[in-house]
């Protein structure tokens, strides 16, 4: 017996072996035409009469080893990685379950896109239009930074453009947008609105462009149902406190403006529109019922904490001042990490609410749908650069858009 396992265990080892042989030959193999490459280069790069020598290549003066041969080379496929992640476009689809989604917004669809920073795919955006042109939506959601630190509104007009009103579009500014709200209002003469007044010319030519800004919740009707969406700035906003604010600084303001005083007349405008835009906010909150879904729009995501804040039970009278807790949160603001590396993933995010100010962070906290105490936030991808980033550009990290598609339904796998 002893004779026979031994017997049978030979042609194993010996299988082993040969395989290991096979891929040490391999190996070699390989090596050697990269040595040859390596050698023609040698022979091109030098004169005969010093190839006798073994004079090696030069570049910048330098004599080339093999080392720094293979160096260069992996060098310029990390460069060639760049650029093409940098330029390649995709589209995500991601299903949200939501309890007691009315009927009505089964199978609504949101497109979602964040932090262009003024960047171009293609003449017109021409390439990332190909992406979207055999997809289905129901409206569009802009989440800051499509201008970006740069300033260049012109990509942004071209992708409103080209996606030609062909369904309602809703924005708002991010951290490296230029503020929305101008320092020093506008002189108006009685001929401009108070908007015109107030807000930048980036926001005005992209609402004349059809896009509505998101300076106050707004109400999608389907049927008998409604959906709400709404910017960030009212998340745990006591409204009737900072109306009442308000109500004491217009006071001070129009009792100085009557004196004459001039600083006055420029704080008058912006202390009347922010004024008007809680008023009309909390005239909302009554027309909402505990049916509707609302829906957040936010560049950066909010902390966890204030998130689970606003889950806290409120009183009948808060309720009459408080916006519910959203039921999705729609962000953008960390473009997927940037620079994932293999198998550590994100190597930075620029946020001062991760452990570690944001070095290494936890991959949901960057991108994909996670929950926050019942409240769901999906974080897209977004297709630029966020400038306030270590290291610029997108490494294993390809730009991407959101197709964000609500439903009641359970997934298979929770019913099994």
């Amino acid at each position: 017996m002893p004779e026979e396992i031994k017997r049978k265990k030979l042609p194993a080892k010996s299988g082993k072996k040969k395989k290991s042989k096979r891929k040490q030959s391999f190996f070699r193999r390989f090596f050697k035409g990269v040595g040859r490459v390596f050698n023609i280069y040698y022979s091109y790069t030098t004169n005969p009469e010093e190839r006798e020598n073994r004079i090696k290549p030069k570049l910048f003066g330098r004599a080339i080893t093999f080392a720094g041969f293979m160096a260069m080379m992996l060098a310029l496929i990390v460069l060639v990685t760049l650029i093409l992640n940098n330029r390649s476009v995709g589209v995500e689809h991601v299903n949200v379950v939501m309890a007691g989604l009315p009927d009505d917004f089964e199978g609504y669809k949101i497109l979602v896109i964040s932090d262009l920073n003024g960047r171009s795919f293609g003449q017109d955006q021409s390439t990332l239009m190909r992406r979207l042109g055999s997809e289905s939506y129901n409206c569009v959601v802009f989440l800051g930074d499509m201008v970006g630190a740069g300033g260049n509104t012109q990509p942004f007009y071209s992708l409103i453009n080209q996606l030609d009103g062909r369904k309602p579009m809703y924005f708002i500014a991010g951290d490296s947008d230029p503020d929305p709200v101008l320092d020093e209002p506008r002189e108006s003469n009685g001929s401009l609105t108070l908007n015109e007044m107030v807000l930048a010319d980036w926001v005005l030519e992209t609402m004349e462009l059809g896009c509505t800004y998101m300076d106050v919740p707004v109400k999608l009707t389907r049927g008998s149902s409604s959906l709400w969406l709404m910017p960030d700035t009212f998340l745990n906003l006591d409204l009737y406190k900072a109306l009442d604010e308000y109500k004491s600084e217009l006071e001070q303001v129009n009792e100085s403006y009557l004196e004459g005083v001039s600083v006055s007349r420029q704080a008058l405008p912006l202390t009347t529109y922010r004024r008007n835009i809680l008023y009309k906010s909390h005239d909302l909150i009554p027309e909402i019922s505990e049916d509707d879904i609302i829906i957040m729009l936010s560049h950066e995501v909010p902390g966890d904490s204030q998130l689970t804040r606003a889950q806290e039970a409120m009183t009948e009278a808060q309720k009459k001042n408080f916006f519910s807790a959203p039921d999705l949160v729609l962000a953008g603001h960390y473009c997927g990490g940037e620079w994932k590396l293999p198998i550590i993933g994100t190597l930075y995010a620029d946020t001062n609410i991760l452990p570690r100010y944001g070095w290494f962070p936890s991959e949901k906290y960057v991108q994909g749908l996670r929950s926050v105490d019942g409240i769901q936030v999906y974080t897209t991808q977004g297709l630029g650069n966020n400038s306030r980033t270590v290291l610029s550009g997108r490494l294993n990290n390809p730009p991407r858009v959101t197709i964000i598609t609500l439903t009641g339904e359970l997934p298979q796998s929770f019913l099994e």
